[in-house]
């Protein structure tokens, strides 16, 4: 019994370092979100366009094939006509009300067809801007990032249903469906119908003047709703209390959460574990609020005060895009100064905070994230790093085109060394990623093009490590010349990566303690005033320095083996699992292509979880049930103190404004 039950605890703690990267949902680099472009084919197209050789509609069609043109391979991307199925006299209103047609549905796009279906369209009815949206909102996915793109040169003819009263119907259905207008040489009263339907759906307005702003405006419009951040993970549902928290499994999550909430998570955390608790809120372009933040904090078992927490704050939130904290937390580890209560194997509740300034209403996305070390049993490699690595050589060669991913769960590869390059857009968030392996360090830095006509706004480029800690950062105005991050002449780096960086007394060393992928984030801001067609060219020299050395010996979390094996997928429970104790068999640490030596990404292991699976279901067979402890109460739970200003630190002299600017 004691060989089958150690036998055992080596298979399940292989599992458990499994869990991880199984439960994180697959993302295509890159992916792009769905787009649905709805374009009017209304009577009052048909009037001459101001400075131009035809009609507003023939504008139109000249913009659609350019916008058609530039769509790239991979877009899902569906178009809708209304108005050209009728006439506009009085006895047609009926039948022209109801005029929309789908002339593509959401999918990979037929270039020739597409164009030459809206080159036949001829505009000659109603504006059924209300049902126009229903039907285009209709078409694309129940979920996820989506977006829909209206192009009108007036008003609503046929309300009702009125147009603003259907965008609110289209937010219900969720934060992340989007409707982005355009309104070609229209009145006030239209830009105001156009502006309420984009506000209302966190969206975006622009006015199109004559046929050349259009052409623009409409490739731009479409191209910047086709990257969003994706918020991916298992359903969750955080409680507002810590005695009734979910307890979670390493993996990834999705919960929502309003302006000013705070939700709680659970955790099992035995001895020597080190927890990394991330949250990632995702805000709407066009969010009401230019300040939000985002704090964590932890409390030990039975309730312990840990004294520590972790948060960050966006100060252009209107722009959309993400907020990512991170809390770690190694109080079990032997050796660590933590407070009492909080230094024991047991339950530690998560607490999420959002306060965004000003109030509000709408709930947000929420991508939570638990990764679970476990601890070193034998050579802990290299020394901590006392340096960042730097260029050994610039970058040389052409310049690689990529087309950046929304999210971290999207993020683009960047195979190594190298220029890569693309197109970003106002208002874009763009993630790529680069792998990293023990001994490996990274240096980067991003030049953003210059152009004449370049809008005023921020832009910034973010690195972050593996378990979503923001490493550094770099942020500047951007007036249309060309600019290069960091600005101080130095490229963004890390040291090279080794376990024992945690320990180091710089705090740029210290996040930089863990093989795997490290994030580039590049933002380009939403100017205040409207943004000129097209985008910034962007291009990244990237260097990795470094030979790929032995990292830290891994084992199975001592005297600690569970009576179930953890589930390829994150697992939500309402209360802890009990567990025996029995000598545990640490598994040799396994390494792979995409992180060397850390045991929570193995692959190629499925048949060794599977049999993990059996044995446990035999061992359960022959044990009785045990119920589970109840989850002590304490009416002395310390409440939320507030938000005492942060730290001064290398990337927030002073201690404010706290983390800077954001573009």
């Amino acid at each position: 019994m004691i060989r089958r039950t150690s036998a055992l605890a080596a298979l399940t703690a292989l599992t458990a370092a499994l869990t991880f990267v199984n439960a994180v949902p697959a993302a295509a680099e890159g992916e792009l979100s769905p787009v649905m472009v709805v374009l009017d084919s209304s009577g009052s197209m048909t009037a001459r366009d101001a400075g131009g050789s035809g009609t507003r509609m023939d504008a139109a069609k000249r913009a659609v094939g350019s916008m058609v043109d530039g769509l790239p391979a991979e877009a899902q991307v569906g178009l809708a006509i209304y108005g050209a199925g009728t006439g506009s006299s009085g006895s047609e209103k009926a039948a022209g009300c109801k005029d929309v047609r789908v002339v593509q549905p959401v999918g990979a796009v037929n270039k020739p067809a597409l164009k030459s279906a809206v080159a036949a369209t001829k505009a000659s009815g109603y504006t059924p801007i209300g049902q126009a949206l229903r039907t285009a909102a209709a078409q694309l996915p129940k979920e996820g990032q989506r977006s829909v793109v209206l192009v009108s040169d007036g008003e609503d003819t046929c309300a009702p249903p009125q147009p603003c009263e259907v965008a609110k119907e289209l937010h219900q259905q969720g934060v992340d469906l989007h409707v982005h207008t355009i309104g070609f040489r229209v009145d006030a009263k239209a830009r105001a119908q156009l502006a309420c339907i984009a506000q209302n759906t966190g969206g975006t307005y622009h006015d199109a003047a004559d046929a050349d702003s259009l052409l623009g405006v409409l490739g731009r419009v479409t191209e910047r709703a086709l990257r969003h951040y994706e918020p991916t993970g298992k359903p969750v549902t955080g409680t507002g209390d810590p005695f009734t928290a979910p307890t979670v499994a390493p993996g990834q999550y999705l919960d929502t959460i309003d302006p000013v909430e705070e939700r709680f998570y659970a955790a099992d955390l035995k001895a020597g574990d080190t927890a990394y608790f991330a949250a990632t809120t995702v805000f709407p372009r066009g969010n009401p609020r230019d300040i939000e933040v985002v704090d964590i904090e932890i409390t030990g078992p039975n309730g312990a005060d840990c004294y520590q927490s972790q948060r960050e704050l966006d100060t252009r939130a209107r722009d959309g895009g993400s907020l990512t904290t991170v809390l770690s937390w190694n109080g079990t580890v032997a050796g660590s100064s933590k407070p009492k209560g909080c230094s024991v194997p047991g339950k530690y509740v998560f607490r999420v905070t959002r306060d965004a300034r000003g109030g509000g209403t709408d709930r947000v996305p929420v991508e939570l994230q638990l990764r679970i070390e476990p601890p070193v049993t034998g050579d802990r490699g290299e020394q901590a790093q006392t340096s960042l690595v730097d260029f050994a050589q610039q970058p040389a060669g052409g310049v690689q085109a990529v087309r950046g991913g929304g999210s971290f769960n999207e993020a683009t590869t960047l195979g190594g060394g190298g220029r890569y390059g693309e197109t970003i857009y106002y208002g874009e968030q763009l993630f790529y990623r680069v792998k990293l392996d023990w001994g490996q360090g990274l240096a980067y830095r991003v030049t953003f093009a210059g152009r004449p006509d370049g809008a005023t706004t921020n832009i910034r480029t973010s690195l972050f490590s593996p378990v979503r800690a923001e490493i550094r950062f770099d942020s500047t105005a951007y007036t249309g010349t060309t600019d290069v991050l960091p600005s101080n002449g130095k490229p963004m780096a890390t040291p090279r990566v080794v376990y024992l960086n945690r320990n180091a007394n710089n705090s740029d060393l210290r996040k930089s303690s863990v093989d795997g992928w490290y994030y580039i984030v590049a933002s380009l801001g939403v100017p205040s005033g409207d943004a000129p067609a097209g985008g910034v060219p962007l291009t990244i020299d990237v260097a990795v320095a470094g030979e790929k050395v032995a990292g830290p010996e891994y084992g199975a979390t001592a005297g600690e083996t569970p009576t179930e094996s953890p589930s390829a997928t994150p697992t939500t429970e309402s209360t802890p699992t009990s567990g025996t104790t029995t000598e545990a068999t640490p598994p040799t640490p396994p390494t792979d292509n995409s992180s060397s030596n850390l045991p929570w990404i193995i692959t190629g292991a499925a048949i060794l979880v599977a049999l993990a699976t059996l044995l446990t279901a035999l061992l359960l067979r022959r044990r009785k049930p045990v119920a589970p402890p109840a989850y002590p109460q304490n009416p002395g739970y310390p409440q939320n103190p507030g938000h005492p200003r942060p730290p001064a630190g290398p990337n927030n002299p002073g201690g404010q404004p706290p983390y800077g600017p954001r573009p």
